[in-house]
C-alpha cells in the first residue's frame, strides 16, 4: 500500500476543496452553440471558509504531514470531529481506518465504511460524520471477513471488526506526540473488477446512445477512477469519468440544450456521469477531431483529447488544425500512437494513452 501520509501544499488544497464545494445553477434549455475547442484548466475559485477550516482541524489534531484528502481514486472520511478517518485506496485494494480515540471509535468507523452505500451524493467528505449503513454496501465482494464472507449487514461487519481489533489492530506514534491506533484491510483480488461488473449496464446503455464502443469507456473509468464513484481531483474533476464541470461539462450542456454546467449533484449521479463522458468522447470523434480518417487513428487521439484537450493533440502534428488531422490520417496507427506517446508536451497524456489503451484491452469480450 501507498505510504498513507499526504501532503497537498496548503494553496493548492483549499482552491480544490473550494471549487469542490461550490454549487452551479440548475441546467435550464437554450439552443446549441458553435464549434469550438474547449477550454481546459484548474476548475479552482479561491478561499473558502469552510473547506479552509476542514484543513486546519486535520492539522490541529493529527499534525503537520499527516493530512489526507480524497482524491481520483483514493476515498478518505473523517469521523468523531476528525479524530477517526477512513481511506479506501481503490488503485491498491486496501482499507486503512485510523483513530485517535479508543477502540469504539475505531469499530464504529470499520463498520461504517464496510457498510457504506454506493451513492456519493448523500456523503460529504469534507465534514466530519459517519456515513450512513446500506442494505446494499458498495464494497459488497471487494472485502471478506475471516471466513471468508462477504461483508453485507452489520451482524458480520461486527464481528469483522471485532476480530481485527483483537488480532490485527497496530498502534503508531505522530510527529505531534498523539498515538494512532488503526487497522488494515486488504481487499479481493479482483476488487477492480467486482466495481467495474456495477457499472456494466450504466456503461452498456451509454454505449448504445453514442456510439462509443464499451471496452473504451470502461477503459476511461478504469484509468481516471479505479470504479471510484466518490472520485474528486483539485482540478475539480468529479464521478467516475472525472468529468470538469466548467470545459467537458459546459461542453456537453451545450449539445444538450442547457445552459451553465452540471453541478456536483449532477455529475456525482453515476449514470449521468458515464453518460456525460461518453457523450464526450462522441463530441471529440463527430466534432473536434471529425476529419481524422483512419478509426484507430481516431481513437488513439479521442483518449489523448479526453484527457488534455482536442487542441492539444492536434498541435502536436500541426499548428492549422485541419492540416494536423490530414496528417493524422495519412500517418498508419502505430505512427499516431507512438508520436503521442513520445512527442505530446505533457507527460501526463503520455501516460493516459498508454494507461487506457492497455485497459481497455481488458474490457474488448465484455458485453
Amino acid at each position: 500500500m501507498k505510504k498513507v501520509t499526504k501532503f497537498l501544499p496548503l494553496a493548492v488544497l483549499i482552491s480544490f476543496l473550494a471549487a469542490c464545494s461550490s454549487t452551479p445553477p440548475k441546467p435550464t434549455k437554450k439552443s446549441s452553440g458553435g464549434r469550438a475547442y474547449p477550454e481546459y484548466g484548474k476548475d479552482t475559485n479561491g478561499l473558502d471558509i469552510l473547506t479552509g477550516q476542514f484543513s486546519h482541524n486535520i492539522d490541529q489534531i493529527w499534525g503537520v504531514n499527516e493530512l489526507l484528502v480524497a482524491t481520483r481514486k483514493d476515498y478518505v472520511k473523517y469521523t468523531d470531529k476528525y479524530y477517526t478517518r477512513s481511506h479506501i485506496s481503490f488503485e491498491d485494494g486496501q482499507i486503512l481506518i485510523e483513530t485517535l480515540g479508543d477502540q469504539n471509535h475505531l469499530r464504529n468507523s470499520i463498520i461504517h465504511t464496510l457498510l457504506m452505500g454506493s451513492d456519493p451524493s448523500g456523503i460529504d467528505l469534507f465534514a466530519s460524520g459517519d456515513t450512513p449503513i446500506s442494505s446494499q454496501p458498495f464494497l459488497e465482494g471487494q472485502v471478506v471477513d475471516q471466513f471468508g464472507r462477504t461483508v453485507t449487514n452489520i451482524s458480520v461487519a461486527n464481528d469483522f471488526a471485532t476480530y481485527l481489533i483483537q488480532n490485527k489492530m497496530k498502534t503508531r506514534r505522530l510527529q505531534n506526540g498523539y498515538t494512532v491506533t488503526y487497522v488494515n484491510i486488504t481487499m479481493t483480488e479482483n476488487h477492480v473488477a467486482v466495481r467495474a461488473r456495477r457499472y456494466l449496464p450504466i456503461a452498456r446503455r451509454a454505449s448504445k446512445t453514442y456510439g462509443i464502443d464499451m471496452s473504451l469507456i470502461l477503459g476511461i473509468m478504469e484509468v481516471e477512477s479505479a470504479f471510484n464513484p466518490y472520485a474528486v481531483s483539485y482540478a475539480n474533476a468529479i464521478g467516475l469519468m472525472q468529468i470538469v464541470p466548467r470545459s467537458a461539462g459546459r461542453d456537453i450542456f451545450v449539445r444538450k440544450g442547457f445552459s451553465g454546467q452540471p453541478d456536483k449533484a449532477y455529475l456525482y449521479n453515476p449514470s449521468q456521469n458515464v453518460d456525460a463522458g461518453t457523450h464526450y468522447l462522441a463530441i471529440l470523434r463527430d466534432e473536434y477531431l471529425s476529419d481524422i480518417t483512419n478509426p484507430t487513428s481516431k481513437r488513439y487521439a479521442m483518449i489523448s483529447a479526453y484527457n488534455s484537450g482536442a487542441g492539444a493533440v492536434l498541435r502536436v502534428f500541426d499548428s492549422d488544425k485541419w492540416a494536423a488531422m490530414n496528417r493524422i490520417s495519412n500517418l498508419s496507427p502505430d505512427a499516431v500512437y507512438r508520436i503521442l506517446t513520445t512527442a505530446h508536451p505533457s507527460a501526463q497524456a503520455r501516460n493516459y494513452l498508454v494507461k487506457v489503451n492497455a485497459a481497455q484491452q481488458k474490457y474488448l469480450h465484455v458485453r
